[in-house]
């Protein structure tokens, strides 16, 4: 297999589950991060963690593959640490926060330029590729997608949603802008004035707090801690995101039949609209809105319809078929880098 050999270094900050399976299939060694900088952290902090994480890598490696964090290899490579080629797999929220400079000041100029010196990217998704593009980064890459975990995958395959259900729902973390939170409780207000009937349901991590949108919850919004529960009561699955990659989420609720809306900043995105164009909106609260007002209006068979369209949709994204397609693409990128 030439180059994914003993001439090649994971670098996990996870791992997740995805990566894992891509690595292991191409015999590569893995190499878990010591430390990791995170940037609710404060400024002293985040510099100690990534001085301490460029120097923990190990050398002589001809290829560094990173979980999404490609500023360890690219800065420990800029101290003379190590000299191979490399390659970032792409799949996380960074690229779109310096994009939209929500990541801003001395701290995207430095990401931004260790950014640049990546060699290769593996893209979870066409939205993140567009995404490094735009900054004006062109370099050798691939497109890989993560999928669905097998032993939630037959199980979500035999959900009935109940589509005559009044309820749309999301799963949330205590990132309430990354995930859209914000934007659904805000549709709902909206959807609520001409529609009291209707509610929501979110499924949060369990250690989520609603401070920051505590004053758009209402008697309407419900929360339900088991996700697949929450699939089997509910008709509509909103996720408009700002900056999530490929999220499983939306995979997990087109395979339990539930139909999808997403944002345009939502790597899912390429998938729903081979079902719905107009269900990947934009992040504006009102049109979000409109969509599920129209939604609602639909009857029994029509949603019907999109639940299997969107079922159909995302039957490929399961653990053979992933590991399998990265396997096959692996060989040629690596070549080109």
């Amino acid at each position: 297999m030439g180059a994914q050999m003993k001439d090649t270094l994971a670098l996990s900050i996870g791992p997740h589950l995805a990566y894992q399976r891509f690595m292991e299939s191409v015999s590569v060694n893995m190499f878990q991060m010591p430390y990791h900088m995170r940037f609710d952290q404060s400024f002293l902090a985040k510099m100690l963690n990534f001085i301490k994480s460029a120097r923990s890598i190990p050398k002589g490696y001809k290829y560094y593959i990173s979980e999404s964090c490609y500023y360890y290899p690219a800065a420990a490579r800029k101290l003379g640490r190590i000299d191979g080629k490399i390659i970032d797999l792409c799949a996380s929220s960074i690229y779109y926060y310096i994009l939209i400079k929500k990541i801003g000041g001395v701290s995207r100029k430095v990401l931004l330029n260790l950014l640049k010196d990546v060699d290769g990217f593996v893209f979870e998704g066409d939205f993140v590729g567009d995404v490094v593009r735009g900054l004006g980064i062109h370099k050798p890459s691939m497109t890989a997608y993560t999928y669905v975990k097998p032993e939630r995958y037959e199980t979500l395959l035999r959900n009935r949603p109940n589509l005559k259900a009044k309820n749309i729902s999301i799963t949330a973390t205590n990132d309430y802008f990354y995930k859209g939170l914000d934007l659904v409780l805000e549709a709902l207000r909206i959807v609520n004035e001409s529609d009291p009937e209707i509610t929501l349901t979110i499924a949060p991590n369990k250690d989520m707090k609603f401070d920051c949108v505590k004053h758009l919850l209402t008697d309407n919004v419900k929360i339900n801690y088991d996700v697949q529960d929450m699939l089997k009561k509910t008709s509509l699955y909103v996720h408009p995101a700002r900056g999530d990659v490929f999220p499983v989420a939306p995979l997990e609720a087109m395979l339990a039949g539930v139909p999808v809306m997403v944002s345009e900043a939502t790597g899912t995105k390429e998938v729903v609209e081979k079902v719905r164009e107009d269900y990947v909106t934009p992040i504006d609260s009102e049109r979000i809105a409109e969509k599920i007002t129209e939604y609602f209006s639909l009857n029994h068979m029509q949603r019907l319809r999109l639940s299997n369209g969107f079922r159909s949709a995302a039957k490929p994204f399961n653990e053979k078929t992933q590991v399998s397609d990265f396997k096959r693409k692996y060989e040629d990128f690596i070549r080109s880098v």
